[in-house]
């Protein structure tokens, strides 16, 4: 099964995860410095939705934002 939005079409995307050690200079260290990068995909937030056209009861896996935006129309 996709991690794909069957509205908006919205998936997974790769990001980078950024790690930093240090005190920051504001606060009186010498400035944070990144000692790690690693890639990771974030996900969308799929939920199952019900929808009934023209009396067919779909079943579709929608992000939150087109849950919102299905429910009310």
């Amino acid at each position: 099964m996709a991690k794909v939005c069957e509205v908006c079409g919205k998936g997974p995307i790769v990001v980078n995860s950024v790690i930093r050690r240090g005190k920051a200079r504001a606060a009186g260290g010498v400035g944070r410095k990144v000692t790690g990068i690693t890639k990771r995909v974030q996900k969308p937030n799929l939920q199952p939705l019900t929808v009934t056209r023209g009396g067919v009861t779909l079943r579709l896996r929608v992000c939150s934002k087109c849950r919102k935006s299905v429910s009310a129309a």
